[in-house]
């Protein structure tokens, strides 16, 4: 995995959360109102020294490029009608794993004839493979909507969404998203996972049953899981999930980010903490905290987690932006780091 050195990963609970800005870092265009889903690499992991970024918008995986990590520059469109990016590096190789489905776009989607007789209309994962993050292989699909039981529930189609892949004992393992929640934006109803001995193999489920689902007497997940961005330990793995709540204030739908642990990475349990983040009162990220991903940052001992999130309204249409939060064990904070928490409140 990306970052091999050990991560105080168990550490995570114990840590202190801010926003780097009240602003987000990146904001969609006119005609491109929402940026969702992102998923990073750090300079250090990178062929060219760079930060990588990698999010959704309505038309595809977009790709960003950055020399601090707060000012990004798109570089461009990966891959058409792609969503839910999660980027990773196994066995030497750049992987990206998102979800697609429906039928190609004429002169828009170029396909090579054994693409064209692989596609998949219904809703799946795919991955994409390079060695540099600018070529890229062909996209192969590795699971697919109709084997997760859970995928249909409530819906008249199975969807699939926030793929993420971790290297475990014997092979690696996918985290997916299984049937939906809401709209503009939707969250993940539950949260499931396949194994593959390989990393680009085909992934089979693990259980007919979700790993996570909604908790009704929890008031922070009692609607749907959302999407969770997973941490391996040494002995422990850490979650932050964007989980669906109903926010009985301002009587209406939200989401918020939680911290969730486990020792074996199948069976979770939430730290009855306070949630990481949640809805600010006004402006961009006011409603739903949608996605984020977190990863430890060796040379700053710090963690980076990049969110979006949606509060705002453009020509009539939802936007959706993305902000950077900063954990830092407290006893390493410096003094300027102890502004308060900007989204913060009881």
């Amino acid at each position: 995995m990306v970052n091999t050195q050990v991560q105080p990963v168990e550490q995570i609970p114990d840590s202190s959360w801010f926003p780097f800005s009240d602003e987000p870092v990146i904001q969609g265009l006119w005609y491109v109102p929402r940026i969702s889903c992102p998923s990073f690499l750090f300079p250090e992991d990178t062929p060219d020294g760079k930060w990588h970024l990698f999010a959704h918008s309505w038309l595809g995986i977009q790709h960003y490029i950055s020399d601090s990590g707060i000012m990004w520059e798109p570089r461009g469109l990966l891959q058409v009608r792609g969503k839910y990016p999660y980027i990773f590096k196994a066995k030497g190789a750049f992987h990206v794993v998102y979800e697609r489905h429906g039928r190609p776009i004429p002169f828009i989607e170029k396909l090579t004839k054994r693409m064209r007789k692989a596609h998949v209309v219904g809703s799946h994962i795919e991955m994409r493979t390079s060695n540099d993050l600018t070529v890229w292989s062909e996209p192969r699909v590795v699971l697919k909507a109709k084997d997760i039981p859970s995928a249909g529930d409530y819906l008249k189609k199975p969807i699939l969404s926030h793929p993420q892949v971790l290297s475990v004992e014997g092979g690696y393992r996918l985290y997916i998203g299984s049937s939906k929640v809401g709209k503009n934006p939707s969250s993940a109803r539950y949260v499931c996972s396949a194994f593959s001995e390989t990393v680009d193999g085909t992934y089979l489920a693990e259980s007919h049953m979700p790993l996570v689902e909604p908790v009704p007497n929890d008031p922070w997940r009692n609607l749907a899981v959302g999407r969770m961005s997973i941490y391996k330990g040494v002995e422990t793995y850490v979650a932050l999930q964007t989980a669906r709540y109903w926010n009985a204030e301002r009587k209406c739908q939200a989401s918020a980010i939680v911290l969730l642990t486990s020792r074996d990475g199948l069976q979770w349990q939430r730290e009855h903490t306070k949630p990481i983040l949640v809805p600010a009162d006004r402006g961009w990220a006011s409603e739903h905290i949608v996605s984020c991903d977190i990863r430890y940052k060796q040379d700053e001992a710090c963690w980076y987690a990049y969110f979006s999130a949606s509060g705002e309204r453009s020509f009539g249409l939802v936007r959706e932006s993305i902000g950077l939060l900063i954990g830092k064990i407290p006893a390493l904070r410096k003094p300027a780091d102890t502004a308060e928490d900007l989204y913060m409140h009881d």
